[in-house]
């Protein structure tokens, strides 16, 4: 059995009683010339299809929050790097004042 939820996450069984949460991961390559691939890894075994259900709604969730989080964070980032060059550009001009 493999139900694909969407392109990172996928619920399988282990032929017996698990019912597996797996997610895709990149696997970097660290070889000259072989190529970066994917892998599912486990992410966790539950006994009935609720409770796999049940986690991966909070897997999805949670990866969501931190996905807005950290677009909060670049968007943030970038707001000081452009008022910290503001600073910088001012001082330069008033130092270059003739006075």
């Amino acid at each position: 059995m493999e139900i694909y939820i969407n392109e990172d996450f996928r619920l399988t069984n282990d032929g017996s009683h698990n019912i597996i949460i797996e997610e895709r991961k990149l696997i970097k390559s660290t070889k000259e010339g072989v190529a970066d691939r994917y892998e599912w890894k486990d992410v966790g075994y539950y006994g009935r299809v609720e409770h796999a259900c049940s986690k991966l709604i909070d897997i999805v969730e949670v990866r969501a929050d931190v996905i807005g989080a950290l677009d909060a964070l670049v968007k943030m980032r970038q707001q000081l790097v452009d008022n910290i060059s503001d600073i910088v550009r001012k001082m330069e001009e008033s130092v270059n004042v003739p006075g």
